[in-house]
């Protein structure tokens, strides 16, 4: 029998079993993804809260279910198009912006889930994937804010993956390959154009991608076909939106919102200047409703997943280190793309009273907790096993607390229904009284009342005089009326599911 008689059959039974392991490779890959999408979004629509949680928060229901008017702040600037335009593609079939918003949310979970995983370059049917996708999908900050109505989750898994494209589009040149060179090119041109996007997006999130995107731009032999990418990905977004604004009203907006934001209401370092009050702002942020770890105040149970976090993110970035797991370059860049936003965040964002800022920086931790957890899982110890098991159940269960007490109103919106319900149940003037912004969130929502703000030296002094009817202070400005209040009521809600207002007072006043 001749060699060529020998091989040929050995030869087709080889590509036949290669075929075979193929086609199970990606069986096994398309039901992983699937399981994952539908876990994602079904957990997130089960979830789907149905009131206004904050002020914030109704600018966007406002944008999505009544019009979009940056000039009437539905949003408020920088106006956030791209996330306007997912969700309402949402809302046009499903007629609830609520349930749009978990949509929103839902995918935006499996996309950090793949943007994770490129940054890692590890694949979802692996024992480190299973682990980043299940310390993503049931990280408790993250799920809440998948719920809001707000642009930072989405934001975050846009940021991250433009940040591993860049990267990738970094890490492909200078390679000798023509392949990989054309694979550079592609990666830079789509990463630039992702990061124009991203601006329309979530502005705020620039600052994580703007060193890698300077540095693709600086060693590109074709700079200008990559400007003119960034250009198209603003442009998407830019020009509808002057065109719906007006140029010149966008602009009076803009400048508006901007210097307001430095200079009055953002919370930046100019206006809450406290600098161990910040860093106490951003470590209860990531530590505490970033990773579900204790602090004063918080149950007993995360003692337990602190502790594990701990241990396991300690083993986490040891492995990564001694592997070189996502590469020495690439991880100085992560480094340093973390540290100028953090240093943006720190100083330029409300990192004292909103823990949504530290979204990116949670994002690109959650790898070291996978890494430790797939270095203790692969152990094949039961006792070792054991514990990775009990701190997942410990993350997942406080997780799971949060996002329950998530589904009742938040304590600003309990004291809405609470002056909504007293106003009705009088046939007397009602009068109302806070700040500006507590009165916006009321009257918008079409709360039956005069409102007065206390920041108003003329309303102020209108309060001070007797009037008959009904008064109702919200917030502790019950100073302001020298007369003891009727009766008072104070709602609370849990501060590591919105730390913007947990506990709110409500004055009431008979004249």
């Amino acid at each position: 029998m001749s060699t060529r008689d020998t091989a040929s059959p050995v030869t087709a039974a080889d590509a036949s079993s290669w075929r075979r392991m193929l086609r199970r490779y990606w069986r096994a890959r398309g039901v992983a993804w699937g399981a994952l999408i539908v876990a994602c979004i079904g957990s997130r629509l089960a979830t789907t809260i149905t009131y206004i949680e904050d002020p914030d928060s109704l600018r966007f229901a406002l944008s999505v279910a009544d019009e979009y008017d940056i000039a009437a702040l539905q949003p408020h600037f920088p106006g956030y198009p791209v996330f306007w335009a997912a969700t309402e593609l949402f809302y046009l079939p499903t007629g609830s912006f609520s349930t749009s918003f978990s949509l929103v949310g839902g995918f935006a979970t499996v996309g950090l889930v793949w943007a994770l995983l490129r940054l890692w370059d590890r694949p979802l049917c692996s024992v480190e994937g299973a682990a980043l996708a299940g310390v993503v999908v049931l990280n408790p900050l993250l799920w809440l804010m998948a719920n809001r109505y707000m642009p930072d989750f989405l934001g975050t898994a846009w940021a991250v993956a433009t940040l591993a494209v860049l990267l990738r589009a970094g890490q492909s040149e200078g390679r000798a390959g023509q392949s990989e060179g054309r694979a550079g090119r592609r990666a830079a041109l789509v990463g630039i154009a992702l990061a124009g996007l991203l601006a329309g997006l979530r502005l705020s999130y620039l600052p994580l991608v703007v060193v890698p995107s300077l540095l693709v731009l600086w060693r590109s032999d074709r700079p200008i076909r990559l400007v003119a990418a960034g250009v198209a990905g603003v442009g998407v977004w830019l020009v509808p939106m002057v065109l719906d604004t007006g140029l010149w009203t966008l602009i009076d907006v803009a400048w508006g919102q901007t210097t307001g934001h430095f200079a009055d209401f953002g919370g930046t370092v100019q206006t809450e200047s406290d600098l161990g009050r910040r860093l106490a702002g951003t470590v209860q942020g990531l530590w505490a409703d970033g990773l579900g770890g204790w602090w004063p105040g918080r149950h007993w149970s995360t003692l337990l997943v602190g502790t594990g976090v701990l241990g396991v993110g300690i083993s986490g970035l040891r492995r990564m280190v001694q592997t070189g797991a996502v590469g020495r370059r690439r991880a100085r860049m992560l480094v340093v793309c973390a540290a100028v936003y953090g240093a943006w965040m720190f100083f330029f964002q409300n990192v004292v009273h909103k823990s949504r800022h530290v979204l990116p920086l949670l994002a690109l931790l959650l790898p070291v907790l996978a890494a430790g957890a797939a270095t203790w899982w692969r152990t094949r110890s039961w006792p070792v096993r054991g514990a990775v098991l009990a701190v997942a159940g410990a993350y997942a269960a406080v997780t799971f607390v949060l996002v329950d007490q998530h589904r009742d109103p938040s304590a600003i919106a309990q004291a809405k229904g609470f002056v909504e319900n007293t106003a009705r149940t009088t046939s007397r003037p009602t009068r109302v009284a806070s700040v500006p912004l507590v009165n916006t969130y009321l009257q918008t929502q079409q709360v039956g009342a005069r409102f007065l703000s206390i920041e108003d030296s003329s309303d102020v002094r209108r309060l001070r005089e007797t009037e008959a009817g009904r008064t109702l202070v919200v917030g502790t400005y019950a100073s302001l009326i020298d007369q003891a209040p009727t009766r008072t009521r104070t709602f609370y809600h849990n501060p590591h599911v919105n730390r913007m207002w947990p506990k709110v007072t409500v004055y009431v006043y008979e004249h």
